[in-house]
């Protein structure tokens, strides 16, 4: 009879640090402690009973002496380690009194975005690396535009906000020319893969993700051999599961609401699209039915972002600042 050794349990509250100019606070473990030596997001144990808001401004108090910090959530992992389960519930942090130094001795450095990738992380911090260098919205090019007007929305795209799915573009003949001015314009492209191999025949210059609709996914048996991020499409909690085991980065998870396009298709509404997304290590997008406007409610189920057409396209719709 195998018996199954329980590893302790907790529950911990990290906080990204987002300063005026975009750089990441992080601090490093001390070398003596679990996963020491590796940079991490502040952070510790929530008591029992504590609001996650409140734990995490105690904790940033007493390890970086900032005060009053105000926080709203970015996204929850559940991680095995070896000898310990963690839940970890990162909060973006964008307003406190104070400047951030080490209280407890440990350094503190601010980082741009893009060095986040080459630090070292404990393995749990991964997903959450990826998701901060993602864009708030991700933007479908609709279909049924000529190759003039795409330019043209690509160059009114906020790049630092918005990243472009070239859904039904992808294999297009004009490829190469729309993603050098989404090169020059430094917007973040996402292209369809037909096939789990389809990635490893093309010289993907310049793309920084690559999206398999739901059947390649269910067909793929291991991660592409694609240098930058991985996304898939979930319509089913076994496909979100299916795409957390083979190490992609990231999902797209529909339809969250009734959508123009499959008006039969039951929704899975904000709460449903929670229960699923909460714990995996992806970074995921709430897709279907949903606007810009949404981005708050999606960050509260455990979305990183909201993607769609219409809603998010240049000229069809306002997009928040």
């Amino acid at each position: 009879v195998f018996m199954t050794v329980a590893t302790p349990a907790i529950t911990v509250v990290a906080a990204i640090i987002r300063g005026n100019d975009g750089r990441i606070c992080l601090s490093r473990r001390p070398d003596h402690k679990h996963q020491g030596g590796r940079w991490e997001f502040p952070g510790g144990k929530v008591e029992p009973g504590e609001p996650l808001s409140a734990a995490l401004a105690r904790e940033l108090e007493e390890e970086l002496g900032m005060q009053a910090a105000i926080s709203s959530p970015f996204m929850t992992i559940a991680h095995q380690y070896q000898d310990l389960h963690v839940t970890l519930h990162f909060r973006d942090v964008t307003a406190w009194q104070g400047e951030p130094s080490g209280c407890e001795g440990q350094q503190v450095n601010w980082f741009e975005i893009p060095e986040l990738p080459a630090l070292e992380f404990p393995a749990a911090n991964r997903p959450v690396v990826t998701a901060i260098t993602l864009p708030d919205y991700l933007a479908i090019a609709p279909d049924n535009l000529d190759l003039e007007a795409l330019k043209a929305g690509i160059g009114r795209l906020d790049a630092a906000r918005i990243g472009l799915y070239l859904r039904q573009w992808s294999e297009h003949a004009a490829l190469p020319e729309i993603l050098a001015l989404c090169r020059e314009k430094g917007v973040k492209v996402w292209l369809r893969a037909s096939s789990a191999a389809w990635a490893e025949q093309l010289s993907l210059q310049g793309v920084f993700a690559l999206h398999m609709p739901g059947s390649v996914l269910m067909d793929c048996q291991g991660r592409p051999d694609f240098a930058g991020l991985v996304s898939a499409a979930c319509h089913s909690r076994e496909a979100l599961e299916k795409a957390a085991d083979l190490g992609l980065d990231m999902a797209l998870v529909s339809p969250v609401e009734v959508t123009a396009s499959h008006p039969d298709r039951p929704p899975l509404g904000w709460q449903q699209a929670g229960e699923w997304i909460t714990g995996l290590p992806l970074a995921c997008y709430g897709l279907g039915g949903v606007s810009p406007a949404d981005l708050e409610t999606a960050r509260q189920y455990g979305a990183i972002g909201v993607a769609g057409i219409r809603a998010f396209w240049p000229g069809s719709a306002p997009v928040p600042v």
